[in-house]
């Protein structure tokens, strides 16, 4: 709170200083002029070249004039405007009265800045450091591994005052039944009262830069969607944007997400918030973010992704992320049902398989996992035999292909991983097109995805593919605290058991994340990320919608709130 004051002070210092440069310069063109269209022209003449070349100081100003230039209501002309309203001709003058102006302004907003920013910079500690031992008591543990006995009577240590040998907190350093623990005398007890405690869920494909509700984006152009990137990459709008992924991120986090893996968020906001989390100023789940994804021209997610069009192209792209220290590469090698035309066309093949082997031989190079998005099994066979290391959403698998994916001798690790994201199209392919307000070519093409995905996922599982949880959270139905309905999605199309799918979307999305040492089950030297529940999730997967606690590399969110979108139809799975 003390920061977010700290930055409102910036503001409005910036403000005053504003002001009093306008109030120089209007005593400057009444000498200069002696009248007041003059010193009214004068100043609309700096404003508007303040604005030009130093936007940030009046945003409230600059956004509004930006959203009229985007619409082509005002351009250059109005620069010859407010020339000719304070009667300077381009001369030695006017350049000598902008040069002094900007000069100013930069002099007294740096000044201000610098030191409102380091006053922010003493007020800012990590306070969301965990600050007590803890040991939970009396609950059943369920460890994440697929095959392991639940553990009645069960303790749990968690180390949070006392650092670990790598110099890290919030460990867990002691899991048995109760018979087999002793709990130090420091450790805070936390009686669960038989309630049960497994790892944190791990959503391994998502985006934080929506809820999950169904907005008038869904039906705009790239054209408009362009825009309003643009618009978004402004210092009010950035400031925005952030704000809304950190809500989201906090949402996941108080339905049991721990980690996350995003997929490509426009303007590397989401690198920002992983950022902040990483060094303790905001609580959050852990993130892995992929920064901008990377597709062709015209290809599908291209308002948020680099565009590139050839070999140089791709390679270029691929090392501007690791410049910006991604945690993992994301294209975007076939189409998708919002930018299909007709029926049939979604998943589409965009990038040629030159492409895709530069993008997962410089993503390699750097020791970065990169993950494909594909939705047709044309699109699957050209990624895999470019050597990436997940497909995202998938297709039906041909009996040809499940050999590269066990076996990928281009892949980082040798094999490829499926991702299915059933929740991905399920409201699109399920409710009818007066509510989802799409066009009947995009319902067709959501209801051929949908079942294309599920064969996928049905393929994978009985051949021994290996697999990963996520949902595509942000796209419309597919909310950031409903990881568990994937899970419910996961049973029902192969049957597999509860004690399974809890098994991948913990322990195995953590190893296809990486992090299998840091987190994915209840193990000692892991990290404390764990969810209790009140019922048993091995009998009931939708235990899994109540969380009565999570723990965050140890931290203690004791009564967890999920703020639910509202307005949203339910909607059954459909039939195959």
């Amino acid at each position: 709170m003390k920061e977010q004051n700290s930055r409102n002070k910036l503001f409005r210092l910036n403000g005053i200083g504003f002001f009093y440069i306008l109030v120089i310069v209007a005593i400057l063109a009444w000498m200069t002029y002696g009248s007041l269209q003059g010193v009214l022209g004068m100043l609309s003449y700096i404003f508007i070249g303040l604005l030009n070349a130093y936007p940030w100081i009046i945003p409230f100003i600059g956004i509004p004039l930006g959203i009229l230039n985007l619409l082509g209501i005002i351009g250059p002309d109005m620069f010859e405007l407010t020339g000719s309203l304070a009667y300077v001709d381009p001369s030695w003058m006017v350049i000598l009265w902008y040069v002094v102006i900007i000069v100013l302004s930069i002099i007294v907003n740096v000044l201000l800045t610098v030191l409102t920013i380091l006053k922010i910079v003493k007020l800012r500690r990590k306070k969301t450091s965990p600050t007590k031992n803890y040991a939970l008591i009396n609950c059943t543990i369920i460890d994440g591994n697929k095959d392991s006995e639940p553990i009645s009577e069960g303790v749990i240590l968690i180390q949070n005052t006392t650092e670990s040998d790598d110099g890290v907190s919030g460990r867990i350093i002691g899991i048995g039944r109760e018979s087999t623990i002793t709990i130090p005398s420091d450790y805070k007890k936390i009686d669960l009262k038989g309630m049960f405690v497994l790892p944190g869920l791990i959503n391994a494909h998502c985006h934080l830069t929506g809820s999950g509700k169904p907005t008038f984006l869904v039906k705009l152009s790239d054209k408009w969607l362009y825009r309003i990137i643009r618009i978004l990459d402004t210092p009010l709008g950035r400031i925005l944007l952030k704000r809304m992924m950190k809500k989201n991120a906090l949402n996941a986090l108080h339905a049991g997400v721990t980690t996350m893996k995003t997929m490509s968020d426009p303007i590397y906001m989401d690198l920002e918030v992983r950022d902040e989390i990483n060094e303790g100023n905001i609580i959050g789940p852990r993130l892995l973010c992929s920064g901008k994804g990377i597709c062709v021209t015209g290809g599908h997610g291209g308002a948020m992704a680099y565009l590139a069009d050839s070999v140089p192209e791709i390679r270029k792209a691929v090392r501007k992320n690791l410049r910006e220290k991604v945690d993992f590469i994301k294209i975007l090698s076939t189409g998708g049902v919002m930018d299909a035309e007709r029926v049939g066309e979604a998943g589409r093949p965009q990038m040629t398989i030159e492409e895709i082997e530069t993008a997962c031989i410089e993503a390699h190079r750097g020791n970065l996992l990169i993950a494909s998005h594909c939705e047709s099994t044309e699109g699957i066979e050209e990624a895999l035999k470019g050597g990436v290391d997940s497909i995202e959403h998938g297709a039906e698998i041909k009996d040809s292909q499940i050999q590269l994916f066990k076996n990928n001798s281009r892949s980082l690790r040798g094999y490829t991983y499926l991702v299915p994201t059933i929740s991905a199209g399920m409201g699109l392919a399920s409710l009818p097109k007066e509510e989802t307000k799409i066009t009947a070519v995009k319902q067709q093409n959501a209801v051929l995805i949908e079942e294309g995905m599920i064969k996928g996922l049905q393929k994978a599982y009985k051949e021994g593919i290996r697999i990963g949880v996520g949902t595509d959270a942000s796209v419309p139905y597919s909310l950031h605290y409903h990881l568990w309905k994937e899970l419910m999605y996961f049973i029902r199309y192969t049957g597999m058991s509860n004690q399974e799918a809890i098994y991948y979307a913990t322990k195995n999305n953590a190893e296809l994340l990486g992090i299998e040492e840091e987190t994915g089950s209840i193990e000692e030297g892991k990290f404390a990320d764990l969810i209790v529940v009140n019922t048993n999730p091995l009998e009931s997967i939708d235990a899994l919608a109540t969380i009565e606690h999570v723990f965050i590399k140890g931290y203690f969110i004791q009564n967890p709130k999920i703020k639910a979108v509202k307005g949203l139809k339910d909607f059954e799975p459909i039939l195959l």
